[in-house]
């Protein structure tokens, strides 16, 4: 396969971290720099940054798509003074839950951002952005199927070091995770099975279902019978759908908790924890900015984070790690009334961020800054070990 290596000149754009810690009152600023953009390409790019997250996702992908049909290739501003390494992501189309959103975790890293978008229904490309490590940044989901295929037909072939192979990426598929964790000591998943719609038929409730490519616990639910079953069906018309066990993991004061960890070279750092009295955890529909209480647990949960979860569960952190070797994986986690360590999901394109209010969580500043200086390292190390 002949892959080739050219230079871009690209003027950098603001994307999804710049637009976050972006005041509102200059939004209609940062729309009027992306509609006189001269590049126009950059121009559909920065507005798709623009109206991502917000209430016009339809439209923002329209966006995309036209700046697409345009150029493949896009830097990232991240507020560097200088850069000291280039790194090339390839990404798929789609909203900021198809990729990893690296200009979160490389925002003033020192690393200039370079993105390439593989389109469907067209073979890889032959000519490649230079850089000096390159990320496969693609998630795992049913759309992406074809392209993280795509690369693992590239590898071989591939003479730059990269980050996470497209193999064990398709491993993050919620029935595939289970199938290759599942043997692990002190770890406990919910068993989870792939149904077609006509095909769906559940033997043991309590269980819970979702559609095949939802996240963020959006059309998740608990089903108790074959009725609850029949009501879900009528109102979600996706034809795809996972069905897993119910693992009941309330604490006794009656509140769940559940919290993120990023597997960076197999070290395990903490991102968060979510404390909220519905069993559907997610750190938004958990409110901790309102409770000064949960912030309070949260603070304490990240600062001993090191001694009562890294180090208590380091084995099945390891054993993880040899088994989906991916060198920067994101895991939702819980702790079990049997004080194991529950893995609901595995995503290496889940989004870990430093953008929450400095004045409410004041706490999550330092670890933030280890964690995304570890991912920075580890890019640099791989640089290092090829050259």
């Amino acid at each position: 396969m002949n892959i080739q290596f050219k230079a871009f000149d690209l003027d950098p754009i603001v994307s999804h971290v710049g637009v976050h810690q972006t005041h509102l009152s200059q939004a209609p600023q940062l729309l009027e720099q992306a509609v006189q953009d001269a590049d126009e390409a950059n121009r559909y790019m920065r507005m798709f940054y623009l109206f991502q997250g917000t209430q016009q996702e339809a439209f923002s992908l329209e966006l995309q798509q036209k700046a697409l049909s345009i150029r493949t290739v896009y830097k990232l501003d991240l507020f560097n003074e200088a850069e000291t390494l280039r790194v090339l992501a390839i990404v798929a189309p789609g909203d900021m839950m198809q990729n990893l959103p690296l200009d979160y975790l490389l925002e003033r890293q020192g690393i200039e951002l370079t993105l390439l978008y593989l389109l469907p229904n067209q073979p890889l490309p032959t000519e490649y952005p230079d850089h000096d490590v390159t990320v496969f940044a693609l998630g795992q989901s049913s759309q992406n199927e074809v392209f993280l295929s795509q690369l693992c037909d590239l590898i071989p072939f591939w003479p730059k070091p990269f980050v996470n192979h497209p193999q064990y990426i398709s491993l993050c598929a919620r029935d595939k995770t289970y199938q290759a964790l599942q043997h692990i000591d002190g770890l406990k998943l919910s068993a989870q099975r792939q149904y077609d719609r006509e095909s769906m038929v559940i033997d043991s409730y309590p269980c819970t279902i979702r559609p095949l490519d939802s996240h963020a616990g959006q059309d998740f639910e608990m089903l108790r019978n074959e009725i609850e079953l029949s009501v879900y069906l009528e109102q979600h018309t996706q034809e795809k759908f996972y069905v897993g066990e119910y693992l009941n993991y309330q604490s006794s004061d009656g509140q769940y908790r559940k919290f993120r960890v990023a597997l960076i070279d197999g070290v395990p750092f903490v991102s968060h924890l979510a404390v909220s009295g519905h069993w559907v955890v997610s750190y938004m529909s958990a409110n901790m900015q309102d409770h000064p209480s949960k912030r309070q647990e949260e603070a304490d949960f990240m600062k001993d984070f090191e001694v009562k979860i890294a180090q208590q569960f380091k084995s099945q952190f390891s054993a993880i790690h040899q088994t989906i070797p991916l060198d920067h994986l994101v895991l939702d986690c819980a702790i079990s009334r049997d004080g194991e360590l529950i893995v609901f999901e595995l995503d290496n394109s889940a989004w870990v961020h430093n953008t929450d209010s400095k004045t409410l969580f004041p706490y999550k500043d330092q670890p933030m800054k280890i964690l995304m200086a570890a991912f920075s390292k580890m890019l640099h190390s791989k640089m290092e070990q090829a050259s």
